[in-house]
C-alpha cells in the first residue's frame, strides 16, 4: 500500500513579540532567516513513494538571534534532505547525523556573531513508505491522534521546576551546544503509519496558549489539515498570542 500524506503549516508572530524566532521545514520549503512568520497557510499533498520530512524550529537567544539559530537549522535540514536523495542511510541514522549537523550549524553562527547564547529547539517528522520517525531537542512537541486519543510523541526537555516558581523551565537540550560541553541525545521514536493517524509539531508559542484537550477538539472536529492548522494557530492567538506560533499537520491518507 502507498500511503498518501494531507499536510499544511501555520506560522504566525503572534500578539506580543516584534520578531518570529521560530522557522520550519515543509517538505523541502524553509523560511527566509528574517520573517514575519506566513502570511497565510500553505498545505499540499504528497504520494508517500520514498520519504518526506516535517520540523518545527523555535529559536532563543534574544535579540535576532533566536531567528539566526532557527534558521541555521532548517537550512541545515533543507540541504541535508536534499543530498539524502544521493545517499541511503537509514532513517535513525539520518537522524542522529541531521542533529549533530544542525547544532554545529548553530554554534558556528553563534560564534561569527559572538555571542554567548543562541540556540533554538527541534522537533522532527520524517516519514518513509511504511513507517514515521519522530524525533526532537528541547520543548518542541510533536503529536499523534489516533483513534481520537491524542498521544505526545516527543519528549520535553525541560528543568524540573518546583510548583509555585513563577518562571518557565529552562531547557536541557537544544541546538547550539558546544560539543566538548554536552553530548546531544535526540529523542527518536519509530512507529508504524496507519490510515487516518493526524500529526501535529508545533512550538511552544501553541501548546502555552492551548491545552492539550483543546488541541485534540481541535484535529477531531476538522476533516481539513489546513482547517486544523488555522483553527490550531487562531485559538493561540485568541488565548494570548504570547509567543511565535507554528503549526505542521500532517494526515496519513
Amino acid at each position: 500500500m502507498i500511503f498518501q500524506l494531507s499536510a499544511a503549516c501555520g506560522c504566525s508572530i503572534g500578539r506580543v513579540r516584534s520578531n518570529n524566532e521560530d522557522n520550519f521545514y515543509f517538505d523541502g520549503a524553509v523560511l527566509p532567516e528574517a520573517n514575519r512568520g506566513l502570511s497565510g497557510f500553505v498545505s499540499k499533498k504528497i504520494p508517500l513513494e520514498s520519504e518526506s520530512g516535517f520540523a518545527v524550529f523555535d529559536g532563543m537567544g534574544g535579540e535576532e538571534y533566536g531567528e539566526k539559530a532557527s534558521y541555521a537549522a532548517s537550512e541545515t535540514i533543507r540541504s541535508k534532505m536534499e543530498q539524502r536523495k544521493r545517499f541511503a542511510i537509514g532513517p535513525r541514522v539520518l537522524l542522529n547525523e541531521l542533529c549533530v549537523e544542525m547544532n554545529r550549524a548553530v554554534c558556528k553562527r553563534q560564534k561569527e556573531l559572538y555571542v554567548t547564547r543562541m540556540g533554538t529547539t527541534a522537533a522532527i517528522l520524517l516519514f518513509v513508505p511504511d513507517e514515521v520517525y519522530a524525533c526532537n531537542l528541547g520543548d518542541s512537541r510533536i503529536y499523534r491522534l489516533r483513534d481520537n486519543e491524542l498521544l505526545q510523541v516527543s519528549v520535553d526537555d525541560t528543568e524540573k521546576v518546583p510548583e509555585g516558581v513563577g518562571r518557565k523551565a529552562g531547557l536541557t537540550q537544544f541546538l547550539g551546544i558546544p560539543e566538548d560541553e554536552l553530548a546531544l541525545e535526540p529523542h527518536i521514536v519509530k512507529s508504524e503509519l496507519k490510515r487516518g493517524d493526524i500529526y501535529l509539531i508545533c512550538s511552544d508559542g501553541l501548546t502555552d496558549m492551548l491545552s492539550n484537550l483543546e488541541i485534540c477538539m481541535i484535529l477531531r472536529e476538522h476533516i481539513s489539515v489546513r482547517q486544523c492548522v488555522q483553527h490550531l494557530v487562531s485559538g493561540a492567538l485568541k488565548n494570548g498570542g504570547r509567543d511565535n506560533i507554528t503549526a505542521i499537520v500532517i494526515r496519513v491518507e
